[in-house]
């Protein structure tokens, strides 16, 4: 991997906990790091930053065919439950799976660009019977970019949903909040009437499990988090939902791969084509669903 796609002094391969692969970037920007399990982003540090973008737990899976909980896993080709059917693995299989590089260069004005790619095989076809072509593309510089493109090269029409989950290390869960949803109709999971339509009032702060997936969100959104002293500015593209997500206690503690006091260190604000927004490609299409982030120190 580092003959084929190393950059001396900038990216290098390396093998991680539970043999993962890890791809490591550190250019005169920022810091990052990858994985190929699942094309997954892990780390994200621009070097005018007091701390990381992205929040992993200390329990978090690190082991092949097994999802990490944090950094941005990818959410393909169904987001939550599978729709035709809902005993399959939730958010489907594209984070579970070895993803191939297939780029990694640094970019004129010093960022890293890295590609990478997932393409219809025996693994692909016994849990979906479709044939696309799948790649991430992560731009680390002064800002994070994360561009997920699904190439449909099947004979038939696609449909998908899907999300860019990521989570967002946090100083303050009490005096978080999340701006930009004001006015947005929400369905609430952690309702006791599931699904349960509401309309955001004001910011949102967190004080118990959320679990909810907003519509006809605007395309910026931010996190205000006054215990780091910063604001994440959240840039989608070509999506119209948003989910955000925080287990609180009691479904942090039923979760193996959280620590029970992880709830009050990350808050999820994922970047998504899910619920009512079901994405159509056609033979021969393709749809990228993208995000841009930037840390604002206060």
């Amino acid at each position: 991997m580092n003959a084929a796609f190393g950059i001396p002094g900038t990216l290098r391969f390396a093998e991680g906990r539970g043999g993962l692969t890890m791809i490591e970037i550190a250019n005169p920007l920022a810091t990052a790091t990858l994985t190929t399990q699942g094309g997954q982003l892990l780390a994200y540090r621009p070097r005018t930053a007091r701390d990381d973008l992205l929040f992993v737990g200390e329990r978090a899976h690190r082991s092949p065919g097994l999802e990490i909980k944090g950094g941005v896993p990818i959410c393909w080709p169904w987001f939550g439950r599978d729709p035709a059917d809902p005993g399959r693995v939730i958010h489907g299989f594209a984070r579970l799976f070895e993803w191939s590089p297939t780029l990694c260069e640094t970019c004129a004005d010093g960022s890293t660009r890295v590609r990478m790619q997932l393409v219809s095989d025996e693994r692909t076809r016994s849990a979906w019977p479709h044939e696309v072509a799948l790649e991430v593309e992560i731009r680390v510089g002064t800002t994070l970019s994360v561009a997920l493109t699904t190439r449909n090269l099947d004979a038939s029409v696609l449909h998908i949903t899907q999300g860019l989950h990521a989570y967002f290390r946090i100083g303050d869960l009490a005096r978080l909040r999340v701006e930009g949803l004001d006015g947005c109709s929400y369905l609430d999971y952690a309702a006791d009437a599931r699904e349960r339509v509401v309309v955001q009032v004001g910011d949102l702060g967190v004080a118990g499990e959320v679990n909810r997936i907003y519509e006809s969100v605007p395309s910026r959104l931010s996190i205000l988090d006054p215990g780091l002293g910063r604001r994440i500015w959240i840039q989608g593209y070509n999506s119209r939902t948003c989910v955000v997500w925080n287990p609180w206690i009691e479904s942090a503690r039923a979760m193996e791969d959280l620590d029970d006091d992880d709830y009050r260190r990350f808050i999820c604000v994922e970047t998504v084509n899910a619920a009512s927004e079901v994405i159509e490609i056609p033979p021969g299409g393709e749809f990228t669903l993208a995000a841009d982030y930037r840390i604002e120190e206060l």
